[in-house]
Parts: C-alpha cells; sequence; structure tokens
C-alpha cells in the first residue's frame, strides 16, 4: 500500500493529469490503474496516517488552529456529497462537495490536521468542526488561537474552544446578541469596542471594523492585535487555493465516500511533501512545481524520504 500511495503522490506532484486513476497511472510504466482504484477503495484511516507520516513532526507548540470549508466543483449525480450548495468563493450556489478543514499554521507551513466530508442531511458542519477540535485536542495540540469566520461562530464550538483553555478569534453575524441586544445596535459609527458577554455567557472582547464584527475570548488583547490575528484566516484561504489548484482536488470522479477521503488526503499528503521542499529551496510551492514539470516522473523522489514513505 505504501508503494502505491508513493506512486500516487509523486503523480500529483510531477505532472498535471487529471486526478483520476487512469491518468495518473499512464505517468508510470506497467501500472494498471486498477492499482489506484484499489488504493483508493483500500481501508485504511487516512487522517490518522495524515496525522502520524506528515503532520505530526512539524506542528509545533504555538501557532493557530484555523477553520474552514471550501466547495470543490463536481457534478456527478451519484458522487457521495455532491449537492447543490452556496459556494462564498464564486458567490453563487453551484453544485458540488463541500469540504470541512482543520489546518495548523506558523504563517509559513501550512499543515492540515483534519479533513470532513460534509453530506446534505447528514452532520452540519459545526458538528464535524467540532469532532475535529475534538481530534486536535486529542492529539496534544497547544495552539495559540483558533482562528474562524462567522459560520464557525457558534456558541456550541465557542464554549468547546474554552473547555480546552484555548483562545478563538472570529468573526460575528451583525444580529448576534452581545449584552442582551445585537450588535449592530452597539455602535452607530464604522468603528468601535467592547468587552462583555454574548449570548450563552461567552466572555468577548469585540471589535467593529467596518462592517465586520470580530470577537476574540483574549480580552487582555488590543485592537489592532485582534484584526492583525483575524487577518491570518488568510492561510486557510491560500491552502484551499493550492490544494484546488496544483494539486486537483476536486477531479477524483470516484462515487464512494471512501474513495474520496482518500484522494483528498493522498493530496493534503502530497502538498506537505510539496511545502516542506519549497520552503527547504526557499521557493513558492508553484515554483517548485514547475521544475518537476521538467524532469522525468520518477518511481521513487526525495521528497518522500522525510515522511517515511518509498515506492
Amino acid at each position: 500500500m505504501e508503494a502505491l500511495m508513493s506512486l500516487y503522490m509523486i503523480a500529483l506532484m510531477y505532472r498535471a493529469a487529471k486526478a483520476n486513476a487512469v491518468e495518473l497511472s499512464e505517468c508510470f510504466e506497467h501500472l494498471h490503474h486498477d492499482s489506484f482504484t484499489r488504493l483508493l477503495l483500500g481501508s485504511c484511516c487516512w487522517q490518522k496516517l495524515l496525522w502520524q507520516r506528515f503532520s505530526q513532526a512539524l506542528i509545533k507548540p504555538g501557532g493557530w488552529l484555523e477553520i474552514d470549508d471550501t466547495v470543490l466543483d463536481k457534478f456527478g449525480e451519484h458522487i457521495f456529497g455532491v449537492a447543490w450548495v452556496y459556494s462564498s468563493r464564486q458567490q453563487r450556489v453551484v453544485r458540488g462537495l463541500n469540504v470541512v478543514v482543520m489546518i495548523w499554521t506558523d504563517g509559513q507551513r501550512r499543515i492540515p490536521v483534519g479533513i470532513k466530508l460534509w453530506r446534505k442531511g447528514g452532520p452540519t458542519k459545526v458538528v464535524l468542526a467540532a469532532r475535529l477540535l475534538r481530534w486536535a485536542k486529542r492529539l496534544g495540540l497547544r495552539p495559540d488561537y483558533v482562528v474562524m469566520d462567522s459560520w464557525y461562530s457558534a456558541k456550541r464550538l465557542l464554549k468547546q474552544i474554552r473547555s480546552y483553555d484555548w483562545h478563538f478569534v472570529t468573526r460575528l453575524k451583525k444580529n448576534r446578541k452581545f449584552k442582551e441586544k445585537t450588535l449592530r445596535e452597539h455602535w452607530p459609527h464604522r468603528f468601535g469596542h467592547a468587552e462583555g458577554e454574548l449570548a450563552g455567557g461567552v466572555l468577548v472582547l469585540v471589535v467593529k471594523d467596518g462592517c465586520r464584527y470580530l470577537a476574540t475570548s483574549q480580552t487582555a488583547l488590543r485592537v489592532v492585535e485582534v484584526k492583525a490575528l483575524y487577518a491570518k484566516r488568510q492561510q486557510v484561504e491560500e491552502f484551499f487555493k493550492l490544494l484546488r489548484g496544483p494539486m486537483r482536488w476536486h477531479q477524483c470522479p470516484a462515487r464512494s465516500k471512501q474513495a474520496q477521503t482518500a484522494h483528498l488526503h493522498l493530496c493534503a499528503m502530497a502538498f506537505v511533501a510539496l511545502q516542506e521542499e519549497a520552503i527547504r529551496q526557499q521557493i513558492s510551492v508553484y515554483k517548485l512545481r514547475r521544475r518537476l514539470f521538467r524532469q522525468e516522473v520518477p518511481t521513487q523522489t526525495s521528497l518522500l524520504e522525510p515522511f517515511n514513505l518509498t515506492a
């Protein structure tokens, strides 16, 4: 299995072939596409494998955990989880697969910690985010902050984060109750800040920044620090951009949840390997990919050696 995992990731890293079993297998001689199909359908705890082989050694105490979701454009009627969903990236309803992700970042590295598929009629995205937070706590992570947008500022998640003795920085919707009034009733002007409790008894510092309402459980922070911390959400957006683009997160045509989950995790593992090599060479992931394109596709690569994977 490890040999097939390595070959799958090598094909993702060295070529821009469509990310299906047939085209990826064509990168190698004497490799049948059924081998990759069996890899995707095999029994494996991909989240645990991602952590043990790739993420664990790279995540340090501190940093930030970031939770967000993205929509992968898909049109197959029988693909697990595909539905009509709203895409904030495209600002419209599209047919696709909604993926909830947690990453750890120190501002330089973007390391995936957990990936969950959302399905209409199944657990909500807030529930999936709660499971990712429990997973991070179980792994022993000690982030400085958990950073989220307004979708994940649910009372349940805020209380869960504080129960772990972690702090959060998030955006709130303007109708959120703060000191018994909605946020939009508190400040008639574009800027302001105050300390108090949200509905549900969560103590926060709220900062109004134009049309945005930011909140943090670390009430000792200055206004400028809250804004700077929330701006670090750009790290997860850049992660999504790289996974949707060079790593072809959205291109797997497999129908089953198991195969889609395997593909998403293998792409994330390949991304981590590329990112570490790009940091070592002090270049961007995009530039590293261009260099790899000019090389023959190997059956073994030094990019995977730090993660104890050999083909």
